[in-house]
């Protein structure tokens, strides 16, 4: 048995750090890559790619070599199989199961146009084969193991957590740089944003772009591990999304110029923030009922030329979006595909209540409160069973935590001002109404000042109330996020996501956050 289980191990640590890179030339030209099963060439209609240290062959002529078959399940999943295998896998996804056993492998299936294209090193290891490089004649040899005790699925790894982070372009002017976002604890930024012009990804602000850009760069080189998205669109400039995903002409155009975008400014993916398809944004934004259908392939069409962009730099690009918290978010899109295109989504669940309503509510609820009949769907609980019943995969979301409060004045004093009928809000550090966790440390609000922190055991978050003003703040803390993350890792969730580290300056929040996912 302990020999069996030492097997099992190996076999896990192949897939998961990423199966020993194959150390072939970075070229093409002139360095065929050739594949062998049994000293027999496998011919290839299209073939076999390199990227990033690792190489895709055609699917067919591969697994049919290995005695497998292959069927699509959908338009993105798709299945290899024998009488005494089964593995389900999808494209762009790590996520694989082995008769049914879910396993995670460190490189993703990928479509090149119509042809779906299988990393050589995980399939053989899945399959139980044996392979070996031959540096001389560039050839990768393919091999059936005679041991067959060793074809019991790998064991899925420890799952770490996401923590993705949102830097807004006019942090700078106020004075939180690039240069102090903690990235040892952030896996991913996402830089606000990227502006649309003429139907392509353009600078929002390139006063602020063009030195951010320079030291997220700087960023990433003293932190190798640390990955950047390029964030186009948020709620000021989402108002060309739905002329872009128009037509084929009009995607095509916004996806190269998306990856044009990345390349020139070293970024390692692509976030969309369509805010929002079909409706729910600005009064101004143009928008459409197709809207609907055309964000699907806008999605496919960027996803597309990302992954022919990574064969060609060698490295890999991600495509993320930032999503909407309301019911109508998900009617509004074909989100079971869109998160098939998509590494993962950024669920932006707060603001489900502020200043535009007239009475004190919850920011990021993460539990309806029986006592707010209007909670039932206002919640983070129930936004994400809106998602996974949706059919989502849950390890494709990522939960979002504000790193600021809102508030309102001159509420009611009864129920410590919660629920309760307002006129106005209250004066903020940067601006009226919205309240920055940081500033509220820095301007000595919480337990102080007039202000009594108070505590939902229902929503499971904080709020400050000020009887002599009815000034209601409601915020996130260390309690709160603690739950948050709780909440995580007991529902399988991708991980976190922050909006915006210059709220919380002194990193009280995210530093609670990283510790409570670990």
């Amino acid at each position: 048995m302990i020999h069996k289980m030492t097997r099992l191990r190996l076999i896990l640590l192949l897939i998961v750090i990423g199966f020993t890179v194959i150390p072939m030339p970075a070229g093409h030209a002139g360095n065929e890559i050739k594949v062998t099963y049994d000293s027999n060439k496998i011919i290839f209609n299209s073939q076999p790619v390199l990227s990033n240290g690792n190489t895709y062959v055609e699917t067919r002529p591969f697994i049919q070599k290995l005695g497998l078959q292959v069927s699509w399940l959908n338009n993105t999943k798709f299945r290899l199989f024998n009488p005494n295998l089964v593995i389900d896998m999808e494209v762009n996804s790590q996520t694989v199961y082995v008769n049914n056993k879910k396993t995670i492998i460190a490189i993703a299936p990928i479509k090149i146009g119509a042809t779906l294209f299988l990393p050589v090193r995980p399939i053989t290891t899945l399959t139980n084969h044996n392979l070996s490089w031959d540096q001389a004649s560039n050839t990768i040899m393919i091999s059936k193991k005679t041991d067959t005790s060793e074809q019991q699925p790998p064991e899925p790894p420890t799952k770490s957590n996401k923590v993705i982070a949102y830097y807004p372009s006019w942090a700078t002017y106020q004075k939180f740089e690039v240069s102090q976002i903690p990235a040892a604890n952030i896996t991913h930024i996402n830089y606000a944003f990227a502006n649309i012009s003429n139907g392509t990804v353009v600078m929002g602000d390139s006063t602020a772009d063009k030195g951010n850009f320079e030291q997220l760069r700087q960023l990433k080189k003293n932190n190798p591990k640390l990955k950047t998205l390029i964030s186009v669109g948020g709620w000021t400039w989402s108002s060309q999304f739905s002329d872009v995903s128009l037509s084929t002409s009009s995607r095509n155009r916004f996806a190269d110029s998306a990856v044009q975008f990345i390349r020139d400014h070293g970024f390692d993916g692509v976030d969309i923030d369509w805010e929002y398809p079909v409706s729910g944004g600005l009064a101004s934004n143009n928008s459409k009922p197709q809207d609907k259908q055309n964000f699907t392939l806008l999605l496919q069409t960027i996803r597309e030329k990302l992954n022919a962009a990574q064969l060609k730099d060698g490295k890999t690009y991600l495509l993320t979006i930032a999503a909407g918290a309301f019911p109508e978010y998900v009617n509004n899109t074909e989100i079971s595909k869109v998160a098939a295109a998509v590494d993962w989504i950024n669920l932006m669940t707060y603001d489900y209540h502020g200043s535009w309503e007239k009475n004190s509510n919850h920011n990021a609820p993460l539990y309806a409160d029986p006592k707010d009949q209007g909670s039932t769907t206002s919640n983070i609980d129930s936004t994400v069973k809106t998602y996974v019943n949706a059919k989502v995969p849950s390890d494709k979301l990522v939960l979002g935590i504000p790193m600021y409060g809102r508030s309102w004045t001159n509420c009611g004093a009864t129920n410590m001002g919660l629920y309760q009928a307002c006129n106005g809000v209250a004066p903020g550090a940067i601006a009226a109404g919205v309240h920055e966790y940081g500033n509220l440390e820095k301007q000595s609000l919480i337990n102080k000042n007039g202000f009594v922190r108070y505590w939902s055991d229902s929503a499971k978050v904080p709020w400050l109330y000020n009887k002599s003003t009815g000034t209601f703040i409601t915020y996130e803390d260390p309690e709160s996020i603690s739950y948050k993350a709780e909440y995580i890792k007991a529902k399988g969730l991708a991980g976190a996501m922050v909006w915006e580290l210059s709220q919380d300056f002194n990193r009280t929040l995210l530093n609670k956050l990283v510790s409570s996912l670990k």
